[in-house]
């Protein structure tokens, strides 16, 4: 209930998963660091189901770019180094690529490519149009980017940052 500040348990518990041989374990207090447990808990479970997804999906982009991709490789110098636009509108390594980073990060992406086309043209206000097979997303842009911290996405909660 407290992990957010106490992840002793949680750590146990993760402990004792890779122990007996879970290749995933997502914990609240990494995954989302926050003292509200069910917007914790609901961001926890989302990681958990997308997060080996996700790592299949990069190790397959890494081998096709020949890109590093591992975790003891994230502090290469090398020029394929690959990373991926998180939701909050960063980059990351691809070793730290996690499910609950990849929620909406298509429509970050789209954002800031937009924000710094706009600003090579002369514009420092636009509205974004972003319309793909599956959805449309539409943004706006006024000097600074707009984040929030807990939203819903399909109906299910989040607390991570996101654009």
């Amino acid at each position: 209930m407290h992990a957010y500040k106490y992840p002793q348990h949680e750590l146990r518990i993760a402990q004792i998963a890779k122990e007996i041989g879970f290749s995933q374990i997502s914990t609240s207090h990494d995954v989302s660091p926050m003292v509200r447990i069910v917007p914790r808990g609901d961001t926890t479970v989302v990681d958990a189901y997308l997060s080996p997804i996700l790592r299949r999906y990069v190790q397959r982009v890494g081998k096709a770019i020949g890109a590093e991709t591992r975790a003891e490789q994230a502090g290469s110098t090398d020029s394929k180094r690959l990373q991926f636009m998180r939701s909050s509108g960063g980059l990351t390594a691809a070793s730290k690529f996690q499910g609950r980073d990849a929620i909406l990060s298509g429509p970050a992406g789209g954002i800031i490519g937009a924000v710094r086309t706009s600003e090579l043209a002369g514009f420092n206000k636009i509205i974004g149009f972003d319309m793909g097979g599956t959805s449309t997303d539409v943004s706006h842009y006024a000097g600074e980017f707009e984040r929030a911290f807990e939203t819903q996405v399909a109906g299910v909660r989040m607390s991570v940052p996101m654009m």
